[in-house]
């Protein structure tokens, strides 16, 4: 999408990390940076409004002010769209009367960020984004109806297939795209991330998929332990892989590894859950941990999907306990503070992230939050995976 911002230049250092964030999806038009020299401003600046799809405005009283050059540009996409809505997305920046408020922007619903305000702009406009391509879709769906029944059932069954359609057979859950609170604090700093929606594994991958890999791909090596699993153990996530082999699998199956944001998002939901399951402490009835059994696949791990009173908002189970989890990110101490739409983690490091925790942990260490990392190389008996797949909206 092309972006247009309009903003005073006393307000720079708080919309400049707006403009990085929505930069690596959108075309952004940031003041005099995107002027090539030698240009004439006035020119080149209508010349951008006129070409954006959304003219992004931030309100503080200097660019209310009578007499500011932002309210130029606002006259400049009045002339274009005469109807605002679905094109210009006001932005509070700072408070400001209402009635000093240009009644063009009063006409549709302004932006009021809450906590952090290039998450919640982020945010506001892949909703914008999401309804655009909704629109589109329907378009599409019914010009192909009226071309042809056959057609448009194909079209249906492509657009709601299901989402457990993946090599593996496994069924997945739906996370919905949206702002959630990441980190305590301890592991990692508290702030607030979007990530767009995925499908993620309702279960932890088990032996039993994890055998029709090695099957199909006979060269791979098998799991530490792997004689242990054997065909009574086939409901039990699979242990003893390494970040290669879990990266692998998913690959096979038409997946990926989550990444760290996604899982976290997963496991707390919208409303910064500690747990899966809400805010109490971990029980058995929860989860399968603090266990004396002198292996994993000898009464150390459970069924995947047994517990069902840990399970997530959205349905996945076994998130917390049972077998600690491969996530696809490099393990980093530091995190960018811009770095708050659909995070990756570092570009390289010396170890993977793991979460979850494991059969054997105690309770102290169960929760969402936490972080463990390990060479991907590594390959213990109380770590497995789930994989997760981008949706396209």
């Amino acid at each position: 999408m092309r972006i247009f911002l309009s903003y005073a230049s006393c307000d720079r250092a708080l919309v400049e990390p707006v403009r990085y964030t929505l930069a690596s999806r959108h075309e952004v038009f940031f003041d005099r940076e995107s002027l090539p020299p030698g240009e004439e401003f006035d020119s080149r600046i209508r010349r951008a409004i006129e070409r954006c799809e959304l003219f992004l405005f931030f309100i503080t009283p200097q660019t209310v002010d009578a007499g500011s050059y932002t309210l130029s540009e606002l006259a400049i996409a009045q002339r274009v769209w005469p109807r605002p809505a679905g094109r210009v997305l006001p932005v509070i920046l700072s408070p400001v009367p209402y009635e000093q408020i240009p009644a063009y922007l009063r006409s549709v619903t302004m932006l009021e960020p809450v906590g952090n305000v290039t998450a919640s702009v982020a945010d506001a406009i892949e909703q914008l984004a999401r309804l655009r391509r909704r629109e589109h879709v329907r378009r599409s769906v019914s010009w192909l109806l009226a071309l042809t029944v056959p057609a448009g059932l194909m079209f249906y069954w492509l657009a709601h297939r299901s989402v457990a359609d993946s090599k593996d057979g496994a069924p997945q859950v739906r996370i919905a795209a949206g702002v959630f609170t990441m980190g305590d604090d301890e592991s990692s700093p508290l702030r607030e991330v979007y990530v767009s929606a995925f499908d993620m594994d309702q279960f932890e991958v088990t032996t039993a998929r994890y055998a029709k890999f090695l099957h199909e791909n006979g060269s791979l090596a098998p799991p530490e332990d792997w004689e242990l699993a054997g065909p009574d153990n086939e409901s039990l996530p699979v242990i003893g892989v390494s970040w290669h082999d879990a990266g692998a699998y998913c690959h096979w199956a038409g997946k990926r590894l989550p990444t760290e944001a996604e899982w976290e998002r997963a496991a707390r939901s919208n409303d910064a859950r500690m747990f899966p399951w809400g805010n109490d402490e971990p029980d058995i009835e929860f989860a399968t941990f603090a266990s004396s059994a002198e292996h994993a696949y000898q009464g150390g791990l459970s069924p995947v999907g047994s517990l069902e009173r840990g399970r997530s908002q959205e349905g996945a189970y076994d998130l917390i306990g049972n077998a600690a989890e491969w996530v696809g990110d490099w393990y980093g101490e530091s995190f960018r503070s811009e770095d708050v739409r659909n995070p990756q983690g570092p570009a390289a490091g010396q170890g993977r992230v793991i979460r979850g925790g494991g059969w054997r942990d105690p309770s102290e260490r169960l929760s969402a939050t936490r972080r463990y990392h390990a060479s991907p190389e590594t390959r213990a008996d109380d770590v497995g995976f789930r994989c997760a797949r981008t949706v396209d909206e």
